[in-house]
């Protein structure tokens, strides 16, 4: 009988590649020979695309209180939405960033301790900020030599003797805070969301008189750019939610108040001081659907969308709204659930957080 550590090195990363994203840690641990295939990026890839093959993907969600990383595939009559791993049981998420592998959850809007997490080798660290008036505004990354320098930026308000911070960034290869030197002309606007693209952070922000825009932080510059446009004129009562697509592609979601319509527009180009829009879906029947949350992921090749809210007719219960063409409109019971949902999507990564040493404050 063949051994599976006998086995020739493309038939071991064909059968390894199969395995769900959060049996990675086990299988690092079960042999340096194995470990050593499991960080390779070819690796990666292949389980990238052999998820696509599968016609599935990947978010990260808060479900039961617990923080899951859940698999949906729009392309099966049952099953579509797995849970596949689960890290822990947190008691207060107010919101909860991906970007290039990694997944930042804000324990709490006073709570001064946030978790790194990354699914794919079930590596944790803690991150603990420098005040409580203080809150994550987007984590992303800086490409120096082929290498990502992760950031998180902090939205804060807070005094350093007479000098006002508004913005600070922690820099996890250093285990750093430090204050930004920022225009915060967009400190006071009405933001909805942040989504990661290309490393970069984009956010719906609805600025008073001024209009509505995406606003675009740079992680290489390290500053915000100038407002972008959207596909379309909201009103304020209308609802506004952004995605990604595999962390290439921007997606924006508005439900009417008036009529319920809903249409949702994916970006053809998506850059820092660049955009353009082309529809994707339009359903045109959505009463049984009231967007809350704004929490929603799309297939674009399918031109499918599914949508995470509350149950309208049983209370605390979560349910997954799958929309499609031509008023295709399926539910999918999730189970109770906290109060509110929030999530993103996950594309894994083997990026590695660093750990800090024994003693040593995060």
């Amino acid at each position: 009988m063949t051994m599976m550590s006998n086995l020739p090195r493309d038939l071991l990363e064909e059968i390894l590649s199969r395995a769900p994203a959060d049996s990675m840690r086990a299988i690092r641990l079960t042999c340096k020979k194995w470990n050593t295939l499991a960080e390779e990026e070819s690796f990666r890839k292949k389980q990238l695309l052999l998820a696509k093959a599968a016609k599935e993907f990947m978010v990260v969600m808060l479900m039961n209180s617990m923080v899951c990383l859940v698999s949906i595939n729009l392309h099966k009559e049952d099953d579509v939405i797995k849970c596949n791993g689960k890290l822990i049981k947190l008691t207060d998420v107010s919101q909860v960033f991906h970007c290039g592998g990694l997944v930042c959850i804000t324990n709490g809007f006073t709570n001064t301790r946030d978790v790194l997490w990354n699914p794919y080798w079930g590596q944790t660290r803690w991150i603990e900020a420098r005040s409580r008036h203080a809150y994550i505004y987007a984590i992303g990354y800086e490409t120096k030599k082929s290498c990502r320098s992760y950031k998180i930026v902090s939205s804060a308000n807070y005094y350093i003797g007479d000098k006002r911070v508004d913005y600070e960034m922690y820099e996890l290869d250093s285990n750093s805070w430090r204050v930004l030197d920022l225009n915060s002309d967009w400190a006071t606007a009405f933001y909805k969301m942040e989504v990661s693209v290309k490393g970069n952070s984009y956010t719906y922000t609805r600025a008073g008189g001024r209009g509505e825009f995406l606003i675009c932080f740079d992680f290489t510059t390290e500053g915000f750019r100038p407002a972008l446009p959207l596909p379309f004129h909201s009103h304020r009562q209308d609802i506004v939610a952004l995605s990604s697509v595999r962390e290439e592609q921007l997606a924006v979601l508005c439900q009417r108040y008036d009529t319920l319509h809903m249409e949702i527009w994916i970006t053809s180009k998506i850059e820092p001081n660049d955009v353009s829009w082309r529809k994707l879906l339009l359903a045109v029947d959505m009463k049984p659907l009231t967007v809350c949350y704004g929490n929603f992921f799309v297939d674009e090749e399918k031109k499918v969308a599914v949508v995470f809210d509350k149950d309208k007719e049983i209370r605390h219960r979560n349910t997954a709204y799958i929309i499609g063409e031509n008023g295709y409109l399926r539910k999918v019971d999730l189970g109770e659930s906290a109060p509110f949902l929030v999530g993103c999507s996950y594309v894994p990564s083997s990026v590695q957080i660093k750990q800090l040493s024994k003693g040593k404050s995060n």
